[in-house]
């Protein structure tokens, strides 16, 4: 008996591993007709449905499209007009949409599982290759990782964990919203196109085919600029991309000892063709989609879909610690209507500083890291942020997994996140659901979750720190 079960276990374990981009898109299909059909006539969660408002104004917006008219004739439609024009693609079918949706979140799942083995080969291969001869047996546990399918499973079924069996990602996108779709496919294809032109180049072999590389960077430019044209808030990776790809690290090794001559090499590493390229494509895609949707839908599509974004400010289902005195200040935004925008603007100064200095400390050597710590931080200091938000990070974590050491600070971190997480729906539940006044005691939930993201934060720096120093020691024995 223990046997069978023994080998049922394996074999379950081989299915969801080896087979797990077609597994998390079948769930997210079957989810996606299932779960609004049983939970959005609100008799089991009174007051709650399952489909995303968002959705409604998707689907809302599709039909003035099928109208002829503008979608933005839709309140609160604050998206590109191109989202809009794809789901009215199908008038008879108002769930197209949603499933489109759980299409392109199972294709992030592939890709951040096919990133992730990509890393694992890359680092055997390192190993294998080193002439200390004194490593033998480094080089005889890789060749068993290697070839150990079981360990391979194990492997493969942990990089499907992160996404594609992620809760999370699989009831964000069953609800109808569209994030993996517009923004997290192009960032994550524009962090893949990116790394793989960087790893091309640092390989002398593949480094002859200056063609295909210039190709691969203008389409890492095309993703980058319809994601931001898509979301805005990628805008903010453009810096790091911009470093990884101009290999400043190998024009600053040995270190620059007089500061003018690490300014001159930053120069010139930053006007190589590829940074150049990528930033001339990404900006010519960006306007130029937005150009369209203002030739088609006038001013409003600028406005709505992008302007809007810049000044956006939401005390509801919000769990920035600034909403509390958004909610406050519109009772006096009548009378001082500088007060709101003021305010929203000092705000990004501290996203502004943590994103410059990321850029130029963690992009230089690891990208995936730099975007993580960029997209979380950007997150935890916004004015406004939604469930949805957590998405921007979570998507980067497994990426750059490998870089972070899974110490007890980090798992204390992780608790305390969650318990914020959980003291803040309770609270707003009571006062959005229920009707109770506790608008205090959400404000100071919030301050909470703040507090507790921050220390989250720098607990995962710690640990990349470390991770970091002892990979250097290891690759100093290995030379």
């Amino acid at each position: 008996h223990y046997y069978y079960s023994t080998s049922t276990v394996l074999v379950l374990r081989r299915v969801f591993s080896q087979h797990a981009a077609w597994i998390g898109l079948v769930l997210r299909l079957f989810l996606a007709w299932f779960l609004p059909l049983v939970l959005d006539d609100g008799q089991w969660i009174p007051g709650v449905a399952y489909t995303d408002i968002d959705y409604h104004v998707f689907t809302d917006a599709a039909a003035y499209i099928q109208q002829a008219e503008s979608p933005y004739k839709r309140t609160t439609y604050r998206y590109t007009p191109f989202l809009a024009q794809l789901l009215a693609i199908f008038p008879g079918n108002k769930q197209f949409g949603r499933y489109l949706f759980c299409v392109a979140d199972a294709l992030c799942g592939y890709m951040i599982a096919e990133y992730r083995k990509r890393k694992r080969r890359e680092t055997v291969v390192i190993v294998m290759k080193s002439k200390d001869n004194n490593n033998e047996k480094d080089k005889d546990d890789a060749k068993k990782i290697t070839n150990n399918n079981e360990h391979e499973h194990e492997q493969l079924l942990m990089d499907a964990l992160w996404w594609t069996y992620n809760p999370l990602a699989i009831n964000i996108c069953t609800r109808g919203s569209a994030e993996s779709f517009m923004v997290l496919l192009p960032v994550l294809l524009t962090v893949w196109l990116v790394t793989w032109y960087t790893t091309a180049t640092t390989n002398k072999k593949n480094n002859k085919n200056t063609l295909l590389l210039l190709v691969i960077v203008v389409l890492a430019g095309i993703c980058h600029g319809i994601a931001v044209h898509s979301k805005l808030y990628p805008v903010i990776y453009s810096l790091s991309y911009v470093i990884a790809l101009s290999d400043v690290k190998s024009s600053l090794s040995p270190p620059q000892s007089q500061p003018l001559n690490t300014v001159k090499a930053w120069s010139l590493a930053l006007l190589k063709p590829a940074p150049v390229l990528f930033g001339l494509t990404s900006a010519v895609t960006f306007l130029g989609c937005t150009a369209l949707g203002v030739h088609f839908y006038g001013m409003q599509a600028l406005e709505e879909g992008l302007l809007y974004h810049f000044s956006r400010v939401d005390h509801r289902h919000n769990y920035s610690m600034h909403w509390y005195w958004i909610y406050l200040a519109r009772a006096v935004a009548q009378e001082q209507p500088w007060i709101i925008p003021w305010v929203g603007r000092v705000l990004l100064v501290p996203q502004l500083v943590i994103l410059v200095y990321s850029s130029f400390t963690l992009a230089v050597s690891d990208l995936a890291l730099a975007l993580f710590v960029q997209t979380f931080a950007f997150v935890a200091f916004n004015k406004v942020v939604t469930a949805q938000y957590f998405t921007w990070y979570l998507c980067l974590l497994p990426l750059c997994s490998h870089q972070l050491q899974w110490t007890p600070a980090v798992r204390r971190s992780i608790v305390g996140l969650i318990l914020a997480v959980l003291m803040w729906l309770s609270s707003a539940y009571l006062l959005e659901m229920q009707g109770w006044a506790v608008h205090r005691f959400v404000w100071f939930a919030s301050v909470v979750f703040f507090a507790a993201e921050v220390n989250l934060l720098l607990a995962l720096l710690r640990s990349a720190s470390s991770s970091k120093k002892s990979a250097s020691a290891t690759s100093k024995k290995l030379e």
